[in-house]
């Protein structure tokens, strides 16, 4: 596993870059020219999978990631990971512009997403029009209950692409879900993780309408919920219903 000074390198070898192109005479387009350089210098070096987890950035680091993704066009379909990085909202609002170029978006653990991240998020990707690439958005464990539900509906509204929702690990319960199923039951996302979220036999009867009319969700992860029997019959009652759903996990507890 890459050390935490490893994680850093990239965004030391892209400050270093965006310092270099700041230097440039001034006859020339100094915002052109800064962007092209950023750009051809960080295409030798962002792989496919760009892991940061587990490293603490600042806004500027953050910043000068999102310039580099933005204006090199040649990393689509990257894998981002910024997980348990200690991000606020102040990051995600950096972020927002770098993730026309991104797939697969991880933010487990941070819970800067429950205080404003999401709404920062979603903001900033709107504002700069990006984010069409985005098919996968883990915002597992991080802190997320009933009162974010709109703010994570902000979100997914934003990457119309949309096709895996990873949510493990917070407290939803059956209000929340009830809020994202009215937004998510006319999406295309294929796959909802909604493991350990304190779903209740309500939810459970929220799900099976989800199951049942969602027309492109082919698999749910449901378990490490207290569902109860009655909450797990109205689920399966939905699948009798679906045409598309491939997979559930359940683990009534």
């Amino acid at each position: 596993q890459r050390s935490q000074l490893e994680k850093r390198a990239w965004i030391k070898l892209a400050l270093s870059c965006t310092a270099e192109a700041a230097q440039q005479p001034a006859n020339h387009s100094s915002s052109e020219t800064r962007h092209f350089n950023v750009g051809k210098a960080m295409l030798a070096v962002i792989p496919a999978t760009l892991d940061l987890s587990h490293s603490r950035q600042t806004v500027s680091d953050i910043q000068t990631l999102s310039a580099a993704l933005e204006h090199s066009p040649h990393v689509y379909y990257l894998n981002l990971q910024l997980i348990e990085c200690a991000l606020e909202a102040r990051h995600f609002q950096a972020l927002g512009a770098g993730l026309g170029h991104v797939k697969e978006l991880h933010l487990f653990g941070n819970v800067g997403l429950q205080e404003g991240g999401l709404s920062s998020l979603a903001s900033a990707v709107k504002s700069c029009g990006v984010g069409s690439q985005l098919e996968t958005l883990s915002i597992g464990w991080c802190g997320l209950t009933e009162h974010d539900s709109s703010s994570i509906v902000q979100v997914v509204r934003v990457f119309p692409k949309l096709r895996d929702l990873k949510l493990d690990g917070n407290t939803l319960r059956a209000r929340g879900v009830d809020q994202l199923a009215g937004y998510l039951i006319s999406s295309t996302i294929e796959e909802i993780y909604l493991e350990d979220n304190n779903l209740d036999c309500e939810a459970g009867s929220i799900l099976g309408k989800l199951i049942c009319n969602q027309p492109n969700l082919k698999k749910l992860d449901v378990r490490g919920n207290p569902l109860l029997n009655s909450g797990v019959a109205d689920m399966l009652e939905g699948v009798k219903h679906s045409d598309s759903l491939e997979k559930l996990f359940l683990n009534n507890t």
